[in-house]
């Protein structure tokens, strides 16, 4: 069964995404650890002190939960490259997630460029994964087999 060109890309796009995202996160957790260990050990000035222990607390648990978004996002795009029906559906729900944390965030002020093409891409990849040829690839048939018996 032939992957179509834009799934093949969109996985591609979620491998590298993903990867970077564990990349990041694994640098926050480090140093969120790193602010921990510093606070504890008495590196600070006393006042200081508790502000960067919840500071590395809190940077902390961005990187775990950071590395659960990205070990799912990485899931993701295992499942669109060998076109499986998880891996599809784990993609839309992770895609409209995404949307509408966008939404929440501009409805709260944080409007940047970058949210807003983030969201237009998203929006295009839904629309791409919902079409029913692209929808039907991961039915677990040859594309080109009829869907019903005539």
């Amino acid at each position: 069964m032939d992957r179509p060109t834009g799934v093949t890309l969109i996985a591609i796009l979620g491998f590298i995404v993903g990867g970077l995202h564990f990349i990041g996160s694994f640098l926050a957790f480090a140093s969120g650890s790193w602010l921990q260990a510093e606070a504890v050990s008495g590196y600070f000035v006393p006042a200081a002190t508790g502000f960067m222990y919840s500071f590395g607390n809190l940077g902390f648990w961005i990187g775990m939960l950071g590395m659960l978004v990205a070990v799912i996002m990485l899931v993701a795009a295992g499942g669109l490259w060998v076109l499986s029906k998880f891996g599809w559906k784990l993609t839309i729900i992770a895609l409209v997630l995404n949307l509408i944390l966008d939404v929440v965030h501009w409805l709260g002020g944080y409007f940047t460029i970058p949210s807003l093409l983030g969201a237009v891409v998203a929006v295009g990849m839904l629309i791409y994964l919902l079409r029913p040829e692209v929808k039907h690839a991961f039915d677990g048939f040859p594309i080109d087999a009829p869907t019903r018996i005539s």
